[in-house]
């Protein structure tokens, strides 16, 4: 595919890439209603006034209005035979609106995610036991084109979380909302996205077989010259896991604001309510005095009659028993032993550990440095200088190896493997492979 600068070539001509929203519905409505069915200029009159109408606009017919949107469209969207004066949909008209329709219509498939994903896993195994190379054409025939309907379900979950958010604001912004019901709507709905993100991330965990057989196949040497696309498949399988992962989290937070939504709700309308009642009685309680007798207030007919006081007091009586007034002796301190013999050793070991692991970073900076330097380390000879160096003490070499070519496995650098042994004559029972570690330009 020939490179461009995508922004400049789209910046011109973007309105007829990217139709507006009057442009598009009519474009979804013609295809709506012809689909690879050929159609006239009148026809498309017809469904540009419809759609506008619908809009909003104005129902009278304008001439030079219809035959813009018609020139306009037949940039991408419309072929038009002008021997026969029909009309008909260009590829990208019909990928545009396919699109839209799949992306409307497709719903949640737990059992077609599993069942994708088996697939995958099968056709790889597959490939793998004619040939290591043909994973190329596993990823052309099957990974690719899996792939994208697999992050399409990822996307749904996520576009149904937005969704039931969008509905929940809707709904309580109604004047004759019963909010309570309303959250609990919002609410099992959430939960239900929420089973679906679990059945999804039981589904993805076929991810990790496929992450595992590509693995594997990086410990033979013969396979690092598909290292670039065994990287792009275990990016690509993090990634979706990743997404999983934040549509799970987005749900997560969401719940918590609900519930402190309904709790405040709850407490105003709970003040609201109080506040109405203390209005209504004062607003209609009155009182009685009679002589010789204190003023007696007479509530609504509504509300029943209760004592304000009581006439007398009641007695309350507090039992102790003999056990509350007996004090108790204090426990003796318990004393602590500290075996100085066991932290002694301890103490000794964690020093050990730590001067192994700075010897370690030292010798694995001054390999990164030498690469930076000269662009190159042949490793082979770098080895048995760390030998020579810590007094024979293999750990500390084979350690740095491994750490070094951990550090290296990626885009900057270039590891390359001789399968001729480097020997060096004053460790005569060691051998090692020619490894040279390159910077790549």
């Amino acid at each position: 595919m020939k490179e461009i600068d995508l922004y400049s070539e789209a910046k011109p001509r973007y309105y007829q890439l990217i139709p507006n929203k009057e442009d598009g519905l009519i474009i979804l409505a013609l295809y709506q209603k012809y689909q690879k069915q050929e159609f006239t200029e009148d026809q498309i009159i017809q469904i540009i006034n419809k759609v506008l109408t619908d809009l909003g606009g104005s129902q009278r017919e304008e001439n030079n209005r219809n035959n813009t949107i018609i020139l306009r469209l037949q940039e991408f969207f419309l072929w038009r035979d002008r021997k026969r004066k029909v009309y008909g949909f260009k590829n990208y008209g019909e990928e545009f609106c396919q699109k839209v329709f799949k992306r409307l219509s497709e719903s949640y498939h737990p059992a077609k995610i599993e069942r994708l994903f088996k697939h995958l896993l099968d056709t790889l195994r597959t490939s793998l036991e004619k040939n290591p190379a043909e994973i190329l054409f596993w990823i052309d025939d099957h990974f690719n084109h899996r792939s994208n309907e697999l992050a399409l379900q990822i996307e749904i979950l996520d576009q149904q979380v937005s969704e039931s958010v969008d509905e929940f604001r809707f709904q309580i912004k109604q004047p004759q909302a019963n909010i309570i019901q309303v959250i609990d709507t919002i609410s099992a709905g959430l939960d239900q996205i929420k089973q679906h993100t679990h059945e999804l991330t039981k589904g993805f965990q076929i991810t990790y077989d496929i992450d595992d057989i590509l693995q594997d196949m990086l410990k033979n040497q013969e396979n690092f010259e598909l290292l670039d696309s065994i990287n792009y498949i275990l990016d690509y399988n993090q990634k979706v896991r990743n997404h999983l992962d934040q549509v799970s989290v987005r749900i997560d937070k969401i719940k918590p604001r609900i519930r402190e939504f309904i709790f405040e709700f709850n407490q105003r309308e709970l003040d609201r309510k109080t506040d109405k009642f203390l209005h209504y009685l004062l607003d209609n309680t009155s009182y009685l005095r009679q002589e010789n007798q204190p003023k007696r207030l007479v509530f609504p007919d509504e509300i029943e009659s209760f004592s304000v006081r009581l006439p007398e007091s009641v007695p309350r009586f507090y039992i102790f028993t003999e056990r509350d007034f007996v004090t108790k002796s204090p426990l003796p301190p318990v004393v602590r032993l500290i075996d100085q013999e066991r932290r002694r050793v301890t103490m000794i070991k964690n020093i050990e550990k730590l001067e192994f692991k700075k010897k370690v970073q030292s010798w694995v900076k001054k390999a990164i440095d030498q690469i930076e330097q000269d662009g190159k380390l042949d490793f082979s000879p770098f080895f048995f200088r760390i030998l020579s160096d810590e007094k024979n003490d293999l750990n500390i070499a084979v350690k740095t190896a491994h750490k070094l070519i951990k550090q290296c496995n990626s885009c900057q650098y270039e590891i390359t493997v001789d399968q001729n042994e480097y020997c060096n004559t004053n460790y005569a029972n060691l051998s090692l492979w020619n490894m040279t570690i390159l910077k790549r330009t």
